[in-house]
């Protein structure tokens, strides 16, 4: 179905995304580089970016080809910076001893530290400059769906409550975790909540003064977490664990006491508190991530705790092989459209469950791992073949997050 322009000519209908953030903006993006579709692409979400909003601050080197595709990662460079080292190692209460580590040389592939609010602020923008094709309408949010025949009909209501009904070809949800998309699909997430909640607290600090690399997985049964650099002005994220049943006034009220045990004795009276969100480490994936007219990617497909740092990359590959997988069938250029978008869930499922769901449970057991004597070390070392690699000075990369469209049923 399609709405009938002044000149006779049938106008197609919009493809809506629900979800301003990194995988949905991303999504976007792509749809709307295409020459292939016509289509308008119109992103919906509730909250326009903060400064203050830096969440997922890391990207991974094996999403750089997603970025660099969409023409990206000339800008990406100059907004953020590369990580200089990454490195594990022991909590302060053993004197945050070097474990495994390694400095990264000039043009080594590291990770590429960009605040969350920035790399939306840059999407954003790219998106509305296809001013024929991209729209983003922050304070909006997706509130119900009714699918039709060959279209979906989307309400959406604005920050005053007001609704309108927008008919779309394909409804997305890129609207993380508590996916409102996702409910009104009926789709769970299969999984787990794990045993701790994480704190990403936000400080200024100068780690580097004492040793810290930008970088930093710490290793004990109790405190342990992340200590990471977000930008060259001295903000770090400092990520920790605490018991599941904290409650959030607890939480506020402990946060100078277990600082005290993730920083520097020499610098415990020096820093400053930006940011403090906590939240559930989760390992959890939706039964399915297409259903009719409707999708899921990013966090409202699936959830990971942060110690791989495959959260947001997953999401973004997400985005990659969805958008070729729309394209094709938007430009019914597909053998069989059902059945390719069906195919793509089962993939993208597939792919998490297989390269970032195990690895990132592992990763969480790593940094709770007993490190206190040499003897420990040494089995970590020899058991663990990410540290000990690192060890040698030879990082692992992990498995491809891609998914081949060509390589999909019904492609």
């Amino acid at each position: 179905m399609a709405t009938p322009t002044p000149n006779g000519t049938k106008e197609p209908l919009p493809v809506l995304i629900a979800g301003g953030g990194c995988v949905g903006l991303f999504l976007a993006l792509l749809l709307c580089q295409s020459a292939s579709i016509p289509h308008k692409i119109i992103v919906v979400e509730p909250n326009t970016p903060e400064p203050t909003d830096t969440r997922a601050m890391a990207h991974q080197p094996i999403i750089f080809p997603f970025f660099a595709e969409a023409g990206l990662m000339p800008e990406l460079s100059k907004l953020g910076t590369f990580s200089s080292g990454i490195c594990f190692r022991k909590s302060v209460k053993n004197g945050s001893e070097l474990i495994a580590g390694k400095q990264f040389k000039e043009g080594e592939k590291a990770q590429l530290l960009l605040p969350q609010w920035k790399f939306q602020d840059l999407l954003i923008r790219k998106v509305c400059a296809q001013t024929a094709r991209g729209e983003v309408r922050m304070g909006s949010k997706v509130t119900g769906c009714e699918e039709r025949e060959k279209s979906v009909v989307v309400k959406v209501a604005d920050v005053d409550g007001e609704e309108e009904e927008i008919e779309a070809e394909y409804l997305i949800g890129a609207d993380g975790a508590k996916s409102t998309v996702r409910k009104l699909l009926g789709t769970s997430l299969e999984g787990e909540t794990l045993d701790a909640q994480l704190v990403a607290t936000d400080i200024r600090f100068d780690f580097h003064k004492y040793g810290f690399y930008d970088a930093n997985f710490v290793i004990d049964p109790v405190n342990y977490g992340l200590i990471g650099r977000i930008d060259n002005e001295g903000l770090w994220r400092v990520s920790y664990g605490v018991p599941l049943d904290t409650s959030e006034e607890e939480l506020r009220k402990s946060v100078d006491e277990k600082l005290k045990h993730m920083l520097p004795e020499e610098g415990k009276a020096g820093y400053q508190i930006q940011r403090i969100a906590p939240y559930k480490a989760q390992q959890r994936c939706a039964e399915t991530f297409w259903k009719g007219r409707v999708g899921l990617c990013g966090d409202a497909a699936h959830l990971t705790n942060p110690y791989a740092g495959l959260g947001l990359a997953s999401g973004i590959a997400d985005a990659a092989s969805l958008s070729s997988v729309l394209i094709r069938v938007l430009s019914s250029q597909s053998a069989d459209s059902a059945k390719l978008l069906s195919s793509w869930s089962d993939a993208r499922r597939q792919k998490f469950l297989a390269v970032v769901d195990k690895p990132s449970r592992m990763a969480y057991m790593r940094v709770r791992t007993n490190v206190d004597s040499q003897e420990n070390v040494e089995q970590l070392l020899q058991k663990d073949p990410l540290v000990g690699a690192l060890k040698k000075g030879m990082p692992m990369m992990p498995p491809s997050l891609a998914t081949s469209g060509p390589e999909l049923e019904g492609w």
